[in-house]
């Protein structure tokens, strides 16, 4: 029996998103078990063979054998793939020239003010015109702080309520 946390691991939302949307290049901002990773790459699998599915994730892994964990677990998955260790703030701007634009990004990483700042910042640099920004954790006074700043004349913020998950932000350009 898989017991889930709230809030961590399965985000249905995510997965709908990526089924009704066909992406298939996919970004995640704290990786933490690899669950949600693995779960977002099976829905991907909906509409692409493994093989043309790429998943790029940032973490801290705080250790050699919880990295090994996640990398094992996304191995399974037949994706191609690639985790980042360490934090976001300084790992995103050296590794953001060479990732693609992405179809969808989930950002679950710090709560800070400026951990999330710098998450999005970094992030939208990977944006084109169809790619979606989900923000986890939207009701932590950091996230909504760095959130609420984001020019709405440039980018569509949308406030969504998922059910059984946090209040996140969805965000795209205008």
């Amino acid at each position: 029996m898989v017991v889930r946390v709230f809030g961590f691991g399965y985000h249905s939302f995510l997965n709908e998103h990526i089924k009704k949307n066909k992406c298939k290049r996919l970004m995640e901002i704290g990786v933490y078990d690899g669950e949600n990773a693995k779960n977002m790459i099976e829905a991907a699998k909906k509409n692409f063979p493994p093989e043309e599915i790429e998943y790029y994730g940032f973490d801290y892994f705080e250790s050699e054998a919880h990295y090994q964990k996640v990398y094992k677990k996304l191995k399974e998955t037949g994706s191609k793939f690639k985790l980042f260790k360490g934090d976001s703030k300084v790992t995103l701007p050296q590794h953001i020239n060479e990732l693609p634009i992405m179809d969808l990004i989930f950002i679950d990483g710090g709560k800070s003010y400026e951990t999330a700042k710098s998450d999005w910042e970094n992030c939208k640099k990977l944006l084109g015109d169809h790619t979606v920004v989900f923000v986890h954790n939207y009701g932590f006074p950091g996230v909504k702080r760095a959130i609420d700043e984001i020019p709405r004349d440039k980018y569509v913020v949308e406030i969504i309520y998922p059910p059984n998950d946090y209040v996140t932000a969805r965000i795209r350009k205008r």
